[in-house]
């Protein structure tokens, strides 16, 4: 403890100087969110865990983001944005996103790590949750078993290392748009961890759609448990009644595996109504897997709430259930491994405070 209390000092300090430092038409700014709780995880016929968790309803994070004002128009930027497990705060890295970036009339042409395209438009209307707690998306869930821990290369369907990224203007009339390529940086000049990515979306008053395809090499000579190729296709679409705002998202993958292909195939909906200083959050999901020898079918329901203490602080609670066929060991989190064609269940609540 005594640790984090010189740590914090020097940190805003630090932050301090370098904006007392910068151009009057510059700023640096330090940001964070801290979400901690309590869950409790069930695998049917199996065992259960209840446990101190972080990221029940948004991902723990620091970073620090700034911009200068270039004149004619032009700015430049750079965001560094790392994980925080408050449960257990053993290490820090900016693996969330490191960028810099020059943006113009033209748009913003964005180089580092950073967010793909398809996981944007899952995130946007994949429901409530998306990769968050028990109520985690569905479809979220279900990539990430698809493409195991090594996404050809690249360390999750999330986001992109050595990338190159452009994004459209916001003033469109409503259109907006971004584009990406990792680049491979392989040694013999193959295509391994080659990414190529893009998205579109339109938005009018209360109306939203977008739609994204990525395209993620592992090269020719990828290892049997690697990906050579993934291709993932996702379609969105939200409309906002004033009583409720809901969203649902279809997303279809396919992977070429060295020993043969797998599919994909993932639909949820997502409901939320605001009541009072707070929220009723729902949400339903279906995924199926289509391997050779495996035709798995997994679906979800999850509900929670959240009470807003202030615009920065807010509490929740979240329960779900998952119901896995044909074969198919899907959790809603926690260490207990799933069993096949056994449901799984869990609750979490906890508090989210952003500065």
């Amino acid at each position: 403890m005594k640790r984090q209390r010189r740590f914090t000092p020097v940190i805003a300090g630090g932050a301090m100087l370098a904006i007392g430092a910068c151009h009057a038409q510059s700023s640096v700014t330090l940001f964070g969110l801290i979400d901690t709780g309590v869950a409790h995880y069930r695998v049917h016929g199996k065992g259960s865990q209840t446990a101190l968790a972080s990221d029940g309803l948004a991902s723990s994070r620091l970073g620090f983001r700034g911009q200068e004002d270039l004149g004619g128009g032009l700015s430049a930027g750079f965001w560094l944005e790392g994980s925080l497990a408050v449960d257990n705060p053993t290490s820090f890295d900016l693996a969330r996103r490191s960028t810099v970036s020059l943006a113009g009339p033209w748009g913003e042409l964005r180089l580092g790590r950073d967010y793909t395209p398809t996981y944007l438009i899952q995130s946007d209307f994949s429901g409530p949750w998306v990769t968050n707690g028990v109520g985690e998306s569905i479809v979220y869930r279900g990539r990430a078993v698809l493409y195991g821990s090594a996404n050809a290369g690249q360390s999750s369907h999330v986001r992109v290392s050595n990338s190159v990224g452009y994004f459209l203007p916001r003033d469109l009339g409503g259109f907006s748009g971004q584009f990406q390529y990792g680049l491979p940086e392989a040694v013999d000049g193959g295509d391994a961890e080659r990414y190529l990515g893009g998205r579109l979306g339109y938005r009018q008053g209360a109306f939203r759609v977008g739609a994204a395809y990525s395209r993620t090499m592992g090269g020719a000579k990828a290892p049997t448990t690697r990906p050579r190729d993934i291709r993932s296709a996702s379609l969105g679409v939200a409309y906002d009644f004033g009583v409720a705002s809901v969203e649902a998202l279809y997303a279809q993958d396919r992977v070429q595996m060295p020993l043969g292909p797998k599919r994909f195939e993932g639909a949820t909906v997502g409901v939320t109504v605001p009541v009072g200083p707070g929220e009723i959050r729902a949400s339903y999901g279906q995924v199926a897997f289509r391997y050779p020898g495996d035709r798995s079918r997994v679906s979800k329901i999850a509900l929670g709430y959240v009470h807003h203490l202030s615009k920065r602080t807010a509490l929740y609670a979240t329960v779900a259930h998952v119901r896995n066929r044909r074969g198919a060991a899907l959790t809603v989190g926690g260490d207990v491994a799933g069993l096949a064609d056994h449901a799984a269940s869990g609750q979490n609540f906890g508090i989210r405070h952003a500065f």
